[in-house]
C-alpha cells in the first residue's frame, strides 16, 4: 500500500510584467535560491499536454550545498565525515495548473512545511524569470467550512486585514465589484484594514456571508447586497487571491483568525504518477469553483 501524505492547494498570483508564459519558462529552466544556508530549486520537472491545457508536474528539493556525510572506514575501524556537495534534504512533488493558476504540493513535516512551500516556490520562480518589477506569491486557498467554524466562534470581531491581488480571468461573485474596482485603477495590490480598537465591534457580517457561499446552489444563489470593501477582501483573500485576517474576541480573549491557517488540503500518495496527482488537483479546483460560483 503506497504511503499516503497531506497535500496543500495554493494559487499562483502574479503583479508586474509578470505572466503565465514566465512562470512557465522558469519552472523549465529554474535557478536556485538559498535561504538559512540551504538551497532550494526545481527538478524532475514535466510539461504535459491534457486534451486543451497544460500542466506542469515536478519537485521543489531543499539541498545543502556544503553537505556531509557519514562513512566508516573499515581498516581503521572509525566513521568519519566526508564532504558530499548538493546532498538532497527533502523533497516535495507538485502540480502547476496554469488554467486555474492553481499549485497543489506535499507537506513535508520539519522539512518543507507548505507555509516554506509556497514562499520558496514563487523565490525560485522570481530568481528565474529575469523580468524587472515583476513577482509572483503563492497565496493559500482556504478552507471555507473551517474558516466559517472559526469566524462564527467569534463574538465579535474587531479588525479586518487583507492584502489583495485582483486575479486575470476568474472571479467570486461576492468579491466581483472589489475586483473591477482595482482594474479601473490599474491597481496590482491593495491592502485593507479596518480596525475598531477595543471598544465596541466592527459592524460586519462576515461569518454569515461565508455560509451563504457554502450554501448556495445553483437554483438559490446567494446574492446579497454589495458587501463592504473589507468583508470582500477577506473573502477574496480566502479564494486564493491574497492574505488575510480578523481579529476578534472569544470570551474575555482575543484571537487572531488567517486565511492561511484553513487551507484546502487533501490525502495523496506521497509519490505520485503526475497524471494522477493532476487530475485530483483539477477535481478539488473545479469543485471550488463550483461551490463559490466563481466566473470567468
Amino acid at each position: 500500500m503506497p504511503k499516503k501524505g497531506t497535500y496543500y492547494l495554493g494559487r499562483v498570483v502574479k503583479t508586474g510584467a509578470l505572466d503565465t508564459d514566465h512562470v512557465k519558462a522558469a519552472l523549465r529552466s529554474p535557478n536556485s535560491v538559498t535561504r538559512y544556508g540551504c538551497s532550494w530549486t526545481f527538478v524532475d520537472v514535466r510539461e504535459f499536454i491534457d486534451g486543451r491545457t497544460a500542466y506542469f508536474f515536478g519537485r521543489l528539493v531543499k539541498y545543502d550545498p556544503k553537505g556531509e556525510v557519514s562513512v566508516v572506514d573499515p581498516e581503521k575501524r572509525t566513521e568519519v565525515r566526508q564532504s558530499e556537495p548538493n546532498i538532497t534534504i527533502a523533497s516535495s512533488p507538485f502540480v502547476y495548473v496554469p488554467e486555474y493558476q492553481g499549485v497543489a504540493f506535499l507537506h513535508i513535516s520539519n522539512q518543507i512545511e507548505y507555509s516554506a512551500f509556497m514562499n520558496r516556490w514563487a523565490e525560485v520562480v522570481n530568481a528565474s524569470h529575469h523580468q524587472m518589477l515583476a513577482e509572483c506569491a503563492v497565496d493559500p486557498i482556504a478552507d471555507l467550512r473551517s474558516f466559517v467554524r472559526k469566524l462564527q466562534s467569534l463574538d465579535g470581531i474587531y479588525r479586518v486585514s487583507a492584502s489583495v491581488s485582483p486575479p486575470n480571468p476568474m472571479f467570486g461573485p461576492l468579491w466581483e465589484k472589489l475586483k473591477k474596482y482595482l482594474e479601473q485603477r490599474r491597481t496590482e495590490r491593495m491592502k485593507v484594514e479596518e480596525d475598531s480598537g477595543h471598544g465596541t465591534p466592527i459592524d460586519t457580517d462576515l461569518a454569515e456571508h461565508v455560509q451563504g457561499m457554502l450554501d448556495q446552489a445553483v437554483d438559490r444563489p446567494y446574492e446579497p447586497d454589495p458587501l463592504p470593501i473589507g468583508d470582500a477582501a477577506i473573502l477574496m483573500a480566502a479564494d486564493g487571491y491574497g492574505k488575510g485576517y480578523v481579529r476578534g474576541k472569544q470570551g474575555e480573549d482575543f484571537i487572531v483568525i488567517r486565511t492561511s491557517e484553513t487551507v484546502r488540503n487533501f490525502s495523496f500518495v506521497r509519490d505520485p504518477e503526475p497524471e494522477d496527482l493532476y487530475r485530483k488537483t483539477v477535481e478539488i479546483l473545479e469543485r471550488i469553483r463550483e461551490e463559490r460560483h466563481m466566473e470567468h
